[in-house]
């Protein structure tokens, strides 16, 4: 871990922004010294927490997971509990939706195991989709079902991703649109501005992150699903896994407070970028055949 993490998160903070962090949640001290901070500071802070069931109980972490997860709700942090659906993970279904619900009222989100070693990015799981769907729909996973609906699917939609969102290594400073084109260190001259530039066209088979990038409205109307809706669960006795600013806040979408460009203009755009892509290519080619000489 980033040495001092809880330093930036907590600068973060206070400037207003809200924060996703995630975690297998075992790490105790560190947990506890954000669960320290105000608790006007906490209802904008969300813990991701990643439910590795088979290893937290081959090291007899279960409890510690479970008991973190709660003080973190208790001292007014939001929580989700997301497992990955893997086939190693099918016999222990029954034992995993008595802890969760024993222990955070409502069974755990399911994200999707990608083969990123294949260049469609497929799922990494050796069942049929049907025998896929028949054993992980148990879980009843609305963050799974939408992941479901745009895994796989091939985005040729205009993306703001890049304009509107950047991801940053906050342990480096270099910047990316989505997790692809990088935007350069944006810490190596702070004084300088972002080159702030859409994605546009996806390069990539499909978005497989596309519960985050698609949600908050980064290619905009393609989805009436948000953020909120597929982190939050409720529990049995009707209270709420997100706090209710927070869930708010993640329902919101950027495509709400941005600007999109016209149909001419996003035309343009790919248009010089294709140039611009060629030209490299081009330039790319020339060099290799120079060496070669």
């Amino acid at each position: 871990m980033t040495k001092d993490i809880d330093i930036y998160f907590k600068a973060l903070v206070e400037q207003g922004h809200y924060l996703e962090i995630v975690t297998n949640m075992t790490v105790t001290p560190m947990i506890h010294k954000i669960l320290s901070w105000d608790r006007e500071l906490l209802r904008r802070v969300e813990f991701k927490c990643s439910f590795h069931y088979i290893e937290l109980k081959n090291k007899n972490l279960l409890e510690v997971f479970a008991t973190n997860v709660n003080d973190a709700w208790k001292a007014g942090a939001s929580c989700n509990i997301e497992i990955t659906p893997s086939d190693e993970l099918i016999p222990y279904i029954q034992e995993v939706k008595r802890f969760s619900l024993d222990n955070f009222g409502a069974m755990p989100h399911l994200t999707i195991a990608r083969d990123d070693r294949t260049k469609e990015i497929q799922y990494l799981t050796k069942l049929t989709d049907e025998e896929y769907e028949r054993i992980w729909s148990v879980f009843d996973s609305d963050f799974w079902r939408f992941k479901r609906t745009v895994f796989g699917v091939k985005r040729n939609e205009f993306c703001y991703a890049g304009l509107w969102s950047i991801t940053v290594d906050i342990s480096t400073g270099m910047a990316r649109k989505c997790y692809y084109e990088d935007l350069g260190n944006i810490f190596d001259l702070p004084e300088k501005p972002i080159p702030f530039s859409p994605i546009g066209k996806c390069p990539i088979a499909h978005c497989y992150n596309g519960h985050a990038f698609l949600t908050f409205g980064l290619i905009p109307n393609i989805t009436k699903m948000r953020y909120g809706d597929i982190r939050n669960r409720v529990r049995a006795d009707g209270t709420e896994w997100l706090q209710p600013e927070l869930k708010m806040f993640f329902n919101s979408a950027l495509s709400d407070g941005n600007k999109e460009y016209s149909a001419l203009k996003q035309r343009m755009f790919l248009f010089k970028k294709s140039k611009v892509k060629h030209l490299c290519l081009s330039v790319k080619r020339r060099i290799k055949r120079a060496i070669k000489r």
